[in-house]
């Protein structure tokens, strides 16, 4: 047996198509529809995104990356650059700034589900 929705009212709110657009991303983050996650954000409900986790975990890879080529290039440095070839310190430099590009989409991401 199906229970009664006790929803007996509705609140009409016109919106322009980028603001459309930006709470149906914003529901499709959560699971809700479009009409739950507006609801939920007018009632103050707990509107959880499903890709904060994942956004979360990938922001925390690159960062390990990142702080583990910043020791090894704290420890080039700490020894004056002795027995470290110029190729070696260029080549961390590169990973390092690919890792920053890694980043920066991860970054992009977690920028957008807030």
């Amino acid at each position: 047996m199906k229970k009664a929705n006790k929803r007996m009212k509705c609140i009409k709110s016109y919106v322009t198509a980028e603001e459309h657009e930006t709470l149906k991303q914003r529901a499709e983050q959560t699971g809700f529809s479009v009409s739950e996650y507006v609801r939920r954000m007018a009632t103050d409900k707990a509107v959880k995104s499903t890709v904060d986790k994942g956004i979360f975990i990938s922001a925390l890879k690159v960062n390990a990356d990142l702080g583990r080529l910043g020791g090894l290039f704290k420890y080039y440095i700490s020894r004056g650059f002795k027995n470290v070839s110029p190729g070696e310190v260029r080549i961390l430099l590169r990973e390092i700034e690919t890792r920053q590009r890694d980043l920066s989409p991860v970054i992009s991401k977690i920028r957008q589900s807030l």
